[in-house]
């Protein structure tokens, strides 16, 4: 099966599942860069609302579901996707960056010694160790816990950068069994 043939099918798969759910949306096809494309849902906020489900837990129900059914296809040159309903994932990623912040800012005006982040994804345990390598160098980030309870723990100290390094690791090899 080809690369074309794959992305026909993520795309049918989804417009299938939404025909079945008797939602009326659009399927739209976007490259996010060289190797990764992300199919954008357009429907009606209330069909968006049960599609993204509580902390988008549907939606990444509906990716695994698809990414699956691709796999079950022969899908030999698959190459990864992410499904997103009327930008979702964009608006959670600042809500994550945001919560991100407001931790570093409390670390470094020394509210607190850590902070404990919520439980998240690799997907979004990743965004945050990105963030804060990015825009408080001076600060640590960690994953620690297991499975559902996996969260990021924040605190200053040692060269810039390091402790990332670490933490993006572990969440990037997580995130990578997971796609």
């Amino acid at each position: 099966m080809t690369y074309s043939n794959f992305t026909d099918n993520a795309k049918s798969y989804l417009e299938k599942i939404l025909a079945i759910l008797d939602i009326d949306a659009t399927v739209l096809e976007e490259g996010i860069d060289e190797n990764t494309t992300c199919y954008r849902i357009n429907c009606k906020a209330d069909d968006a609302r049960i599609l993204i489900g509580r902390n988008g837990q549907t939606l990444e129900a509906l990716q695994f579901v698809v990414r699956q059914m691709c796999r079950s296809a022969g899908a030999e040159s698959q190459k990864p996707f992410l499904v997103d309903i009327l930008d979702y994932r964009e608006r959670r990623r600042g809500n994550i960056e945001e919560q991100a912040k407001k931790a570093a800012v409390a670390v470094l005006n020394g509210d607190a010694e850590k902070m404990h982040l919520n439980p998240m994804s690799p997907f979004e345990r990743r965004i945050v160790h990105q963030f804060l390598q990015t825009d408080f160098p001076d600060l640590v980030s960690e994953s620690h816990g297991e499975g559902d309870d996996r969260h990021i723990v924040i605190s200053y100290g040692g060269m810039p950068g390091q402790a990332h390094e670490a933490g993006q690791a572990a969440d990037n090899e997580e995130l990578n069994q997971t796609v």
